[in-house]
């Protein structure tokens, strides 16, 4: 009718653990890949999110990918997903990949930040 009773969609088992964890940090990225693309990149090389390039500052971001880290406070479990966003408004998001400390210490040092 209005929208207003459609239910969220059922979250899965790893999804509802990620939600949970304490801690969360987002950057984001320039958007240039569709979600699907970067779901085959990242499947196929993980480590291919270290090769994106961050989102200047000063620029307009009328469209961006955002990357998720949810992670526990020793860092012993992290979860990484990527969410593009147009106009500051979340649109489709991307499947949940489990990562450990290194990659996201890398991924965060393009930022400027250190774990």
């Amino acid at each position: 009718m209005f929208g207003f009773f459609k239910k969220a969609p059922a979250l899965s088992e790893e999804e509802k653990r990620a939600e949970s964890l304490p801690r969360t940090k987002k950057v984001e990225f320039i958007d240039t890949l569709p979600i699907s693309g970067i779901e085959n990149e990242l499947d196929r090389d993980i480590h291919a999110a270290v090769g994106y390039t961050p989102v200047n500052y000063y620029d307009t971001k009328d469209s961006s990918l955002m990357c998720i880290f949810y992670y526990s406070e020793d860092y012993s479990e992290i979860y990484m997903r990527f969410q593009r966003v147009v106009y500051d408004t979340p649109k489709e998001k991307s499947k949940l990949w489990k990562i450990d400390k290194e990659l996201m210490r890398d991924i965060l040092r393009k930022f400027g930040q250190n774990i």
